[in-house]
């Protein structure tokens, strides 16, 4: 976890999980980082309460107000085993209805992750006898935003959609390919557990060199030089690495080794469309009966 976020337990009984959450502290600390850091925190915990009374979104159990010696802080709602494919359409159809949550208020999220997915009533032992006694929330709101027209960077690397990581205009849309992300990590995981999820493990260099990394290597998983929204777009071009279409798609390809179904790589491919305009919709997602 980050070294902001801590999991905690009930002292009265260890079973129940918490999940405590203050301020990030960038170094090297002064006034404008921390001051910074407050903003975005007092942000998160406006988006927090007014998600308050929505099934979907983790719940903020308790806040620790700014006087008290270890203030400010919110305490979150708090679970190893691969998942179940009955698990993993559950869990990724309770995420689904969690953005469209944020989307019905004319909201991107912004910051979709498998850290901000909270679930409850996990059994790490075995698979749960029925699949609706897992409780899946969306956490940590403090991202959202409206849709922009802007160049802002937005969401973590790995789970940043290509118009994103090549400066295009970003809509609600973004949320679709990180959710679609996190379904292909899922994916993974049930058939090779112990390796790292969908460009987790590219972590050379800096920030800005693995930035690079990730929008190099999106470019030829993708085949982004044969997508006209990034090869006739002046800027987007400039960043563009040389075309390799023998390389496009070797993501699946490996999947499907792996031993990840056909059906599940199908639609992976019709939701992670580099093309935010013909990417799959969450309407479309929940009405194909994937999900069901």
């Amino acid at each position: 976890m980050p070294p902001n976020v801590w999991l905690a337990q009930d002292n009265a009984n260890p079973e129940i999980k918490y999940i405590l959450k203050r301020p990030s502290e960038d170094k090297p600390h002064t006034k404008e980082s921390h001051i910074t850091a407050l903003t975005a925190f007092t942000h998160e915990l406006e988006m927090q309460k007014l998600f308050a009374q929505e099934p979907m979104i983790r719940s903020l159990v308790d806040y620790i107000p700014d006087s008290e010696p270890t203030g400010p802080m919110m305490v979150l709602e708090a679970n190893t085993r691969p998942f179940t494919t009955t698990e993993i359409k559950w869990i990724m159809k309770g995420v689904l209805l969690g953005i469209f949550t944020v989307h019905m208020k004319g909201l991107v999220y912004t910051d979709l992750k498998l850290e901000n997915v909270a679930l409850g009533g996990f059994d790490p032992a075995k698979p749960n006898d029925n699949v609706r006694d897992l409780i899946v929330r969306l956490a940590d709101c403090g991202s959202s935003i409206r849709p922009s027209t802007a160049t802002r960077q937005i969401t973590s690397l790995t789970y940043r959609s290509p118009e994103v990581h090549f400066g295009e205009p970003w809509s609600q849309s973004t949320d679709v390919w990180s959710w679609g992300v996190i379904l292909a990590q899922l994916l993974q995981a049930q058939v090779d557990f112990q390796s790292p999820g969908m460009y987790y493990s590219m972590s050379v260099g800096t920030l800005v060199e693995k930035e690079k990394a990730i929008r190099d290597q999106f470019a030829i998983d993708f085949d982004l030089s044969s997508v006209p929204l990034y090869a006739e777009d002046e800027q987007c071009a400039k960043l563009l690495p040389a075309a390799q279409p023998e390389e496009a798609y070797m993501w699946a390809n490996t999947m499907v080794e792996k031993g990840v179904a056909g059906e599940d790589i199908q639609f992976l491919v019709e939701v992670l469309h580099p093309d935010p305009e013909a990417r799959l919709t969450i309407p479309e997602i929940l009405e194909s009966g994937y999900l069901d």
